[in-house]
């Protein structure tokens, strides 16, 4: 199973988003929950676990079921994973383009994950990278030269143009998070008419999107943006709720 969230932390969503990913972790043998998180520095990386260590303890995941993957200053994940024998693997939230130049560069990691079929799950940075072509962020488009806005620049993840760039690979489609609440689906929309990408999902805050046996399905509070481009070049959008 893949878990995409789009961010954001309501707990009455907790139950039927990151309560539906606990409870795959736990389908066969107990849980053992890998959590990679991605820092500047070590202690920035140590409070953003904490934070979702605290989510998953809401939901009685054991403190002791849960182990943290710390990514700063530059290292990778190594045998981590095998160290762990874990029975999932989370990718939590922070600036996108970190995310992608720690995780995304060296897919060796992910064969671990794929040899014994575990559930993914990411959300916010840990869902935009999990795509084959992975929007990191950007808030500016250039057309004919000129140079326009298509959304805030506090939802840029620090990056002027649009940037897409290859990610996990793990689903086809691309992914933009915090969807209306952070106005990114127009960011999404503009690359797929860009070219940058041909399909793309943006997902609402405290909303998720599951993939199990390609089958897609929408669980949370908010919506889910499908977004792709027709045969004929015009861009299509739709919208899904739980």
């Amino acid at each position: 199973m893949i878990f995409l969230h789009g961010g954001g932390d309501h707990p009455e969503s907790r139950e039927v988003t990151f309560g539906r990913f606990v409870s795959a972790a736990t389908a066969v043998s107990g849980c053992r929950l890998a959590m990679i998180v991605v820092g500047e520095t070590k202690a920035q990386a140590n409070e953003s676990y904490e934070a979702y260590r605290n989510i998953f303890t809401q939901l009685a995941s054991p403190p002791d079921e849960m182990f943290p993957v710390l990514l700063f200053d530059g290292q990778g994940i190594g045998k981590q994973l095998d160290d762990i024998d874990c029975t999932a693997v989370f990718v939590c939230g922070g600036m996108t383009p970190l995310y992608g130049q720690m995780l995304c560069q060296d897919l060796s990691w992910l064969e671990y994950v794929q040899a014994n079929k575990l559930p993914y799950g990411g959300t916010s940075a840990g869902a935009a990278i999990a795509s084959e072509q992975a929007l990191l962020g950007g808030w500016l488009a250039e057309r004919g030269g000129t140079t326009r806005d298509v959304i805030f620049r506090g939802a840029s993840e620090g990056l002027d143009p649009i940037t897409v760039k290859s990610g996990l690979g793990l689903v086809r489609f691309t992914i933009d998070v915090h969807a209306s609440q952070m106005g990114t689906l127009t960011r999404l929309i503009h690359a797929v008419e860009m070219g940058l990408t041909t399909d793309g999902w943006a997902i609402d805050e405290n909303t998720a999107v599951f993939l199990t046996d390609n089958k897609l399905e929408i669980n949370g509070r908010g919506q889910a943006y499908h977004v792709w481009s027709a045969e004929d070049g015009q861009v299509c959008l739709t919208i899904h709720t739980a």
